[in-house]
């Protein structure tokens, strides 16, 4: 169970369980000790959620704190290595990797969708996460994209509409964000999901429901979260309407 107060259980178990995983693993052998507790800025929502998806094994470690679900494409850490050439290597908490985990628990616990048609890390990793309507199916039917704060998470929405009316990009004078808002909507040209989830800290989220057109056009429309309800389930119970 987690407890009342989720930003302890989280800082607790890191400490005890996952960063002792991740650092003693036979490919790193790194100090536990070159953690820098403050790079935890995790907000009590995605603290509950991460643990609600490591308690109920929505997610798997692999060996050496790497998750993964049965659809990814490659697995996900949480942690940051800094420079080999400090002692101990400064180790820090990669904050979008955990609202990751955290947005494939509510997929499953509250929107009813089956642990393996979820996947983290896309193809050619222009996703975060996805959902696949049957475990067979290669067709995304939620392409989902994280972002650490809000104020990341307006720029891909207003950078994805872009590109949207843009359909180009002169990637040599973008900036970062705009190339990575881009990418989103290559990737929803590869994949024609019909459903583009985009989430930030805390719950706050935009669900876009996408169409396409011929020639590479991609129309965005805002929807509520009910939507995304696995459609061969019922929804289930908690927060459905506003996780």
């Amino acid at each position: 169970m987690v407890e009342n107060d989720p930003l302890k259980e989280f800082a607790q178990r890191l400490r005890n369980d996952w960063l002792p995983t991740y650092c003693n693993d036979p490919k790193r052998r790194y100090a536990v000790a070159g953690y820098k507790a403050s790079s935890n800025k995790v907000v009590p929502l995605d603290a509950t959620d991460f643990l609600r998806a490591i308690e109920n094994r929505v997610v798997q470690d692999s060996g050496g704190g790497r998750y993964r679900v049965p659809k990814s494409e490659a697995d996900v850490v949480i942690f940051w290595e800094g420079r080999k050439t400090k002692s101990p290597r400064p180790i820090t908490l990669s904050i979008e990797p955990v609202i990751t985990i955290a947005s494939i628990a509510r997929l499953h616990l509250d929107y009813g969708w089956p642990s393996r048609c979820l996947g983290m890390e896309s193809a050619k990793w222009q996703f975060d996460f996805t959902a696949f309507l049957s475990e067979a199916s290669a067709a995304e039917h939620i392409a989902g994209e994280v972002k650490k704060s809000v104020r990341e998470l307006d720029f891909l929405v207003e950078g994805l509409r872009a590109s949207c009316q843009e359909r180009g990009l002169d990637k040599a004078s973008a900036t970062p964000a705009r190339i990575n808002a881009h990418k989103k909507w290559e990737g929803l040209c590869r994949s024609r999901s019909p459903l583009f989830w985009a989430v930030g800290p805390g719950g706050v989220s935009h669900l876009f429901s996408v169409s396409y057109g011929s020639q590479n056009e991609v129309c965005l429309r805002e929807v509520s979260t009910e939507r995304l309800a696995y459609p061969a389930e019922p929804i289930g119970p908690s927060r459905a309407s506003n996780a």
